[in-house]
């Protein structure tokens, strides 16, 4: 299972980073889990809008999507970006 190093959506310096294991999707990978410092698995405490930004991190640090273009999606709308 492909595993990234993303930036905590619950710490609000952004200083610390999660391992997110996850499942290839489209356009969107399918999130397993989210391993904070402490090695606890924070998935199941993130809302929706926070595993919606993991996910297009990873989407723009493979290049599925361009930075940036994925910023109305995360906020605005209930529907993923398509993937290029």
């Amino acid at each position: 299972m492909p595993a990234h190093y993303c930036i905590n959506p619950l710490d609000p310096y952004a200083e610390q980073e999660v391992l997110v294991t996850y499942e290839e999707g489209d356009p969107l990978v399918s999130l397993r889990s989210a391993v904070d410092g402490d090695g606890y698995d924070i998935l199941l405490e993130l809302a929706d809008e926070c595993v919606r930004i993991l996910q297009l991190e990873i989407a723009v640090y493979h290049g599925h999507i361009k930075p940036f273009e994925w910023a109305r999606e995360a906020v605005d709308l209930v529907a993923a970006p398509r993937a290029a």
